[in-house]
């Protein structure tokens, strides 16, 4: 049946002399896998730069229920990135998000109106900022809610240490090894009160940023099967100065 949906790249896969396989997060249907040809072709409409991941689509496919693999017949990108894609920084983090959605989003034909929606604002957020360092966290911590492990939000002076195999916040005590100390639990807290509107503003130094982001990777390990290692994060991090 040919459908329109829209459509977020999460991995794209060269195929073949001309072709590319891409794994999308769609709001119709999920994650689902296509078949786009002509897209390293000279005469192709579809440019490379078209399927790149985090790319935001409109795309008419034709979808069988039982396939593994869609044929799209056609894209458009909108709406467009603007600096996404060519800002080092931006790019970078992109490539950590592409990588997180990839390993935690895995079930087909499994359509989430809230997370998609999330994914698809998350993105042209980060393509608007200016100040862009404190958002891999942020996205951890917002994403944690659509895949059913939000942090609890009992932060105070008394539960004052995040828990990360817990997933809430409790009294810091040094000797325990899953409690994150208070300095570093008290900007995880900001950040989960914080919108896209301002968690740029929640001041976070480069080493309590990769503080953050390693505590967060063991938390997102412990709440789900499929994360295992998390390669971009090394580039991340040094691009962010750490």
């Amino acid at each position: 049946m040919l459908t329109k949906c829209k459509a977020i790249v999460i991995k794209s896969i060269n195929y073949a002399e001309s072709s590319v396989v891409l794994t999308c997060y769609t709001d119709l249907f999920g994650i689902q896998t296509y078949m786009v040809n002509g897209v390293r072709s000279k005469k192709g409409s579809i440019r490379p730069s078209h399927v790149l991941p985090l790319t935001l689509l409109e795309i008419e496919a034709y979808h069988q229920q039982n396939k593994n693999m869609q044929r799209m017949k056609e894209l458009r990108c909108t709406p467009m990135l603007q600096s996404l894609h060519f800002d080092m920084v931006k790019s970078a983090i992109g490539m950590f998000m592409a990588e997180i959605m990839y390993k935690t989003i895995r079930e087909e034909n499994q359509p989430d109106p809230a997370l998609f929606t999330f994914l698809f604002n998350a993105i042209q957020a980060l393509d608007l900022q200016q100040q862009a360092a404190n958002f891999p966290v942020f996205f951890l911590l917002h994403l944690s809610r659509y895949l059913g492990f939000l942090p609890k939000q009992n932060y105070s002076v008394q539960h004052n240490s995040f828990d990360w195999a817990a997933g809430e916040f409790k009294t810091y005590d040094p000797l325990h090894p899953g409690l994150i100390e208070p300095q570093i639990s008290k900007l995880i807290a900001e950040l989960l009160a914080a919108d896209f509107n301002n968690f740029s503003e929640v001041h976070i130094t480069n080493k309590q940023r990769s503080d953050m982001l390693n505590c967060l990777i063991l938390f997102y390990q412990n709440h789900t099967d499929t994360l295992h290692e998390v390669k971009s994060h090394k580039v991340l991090a040094e691009v962010l100065g750490n």
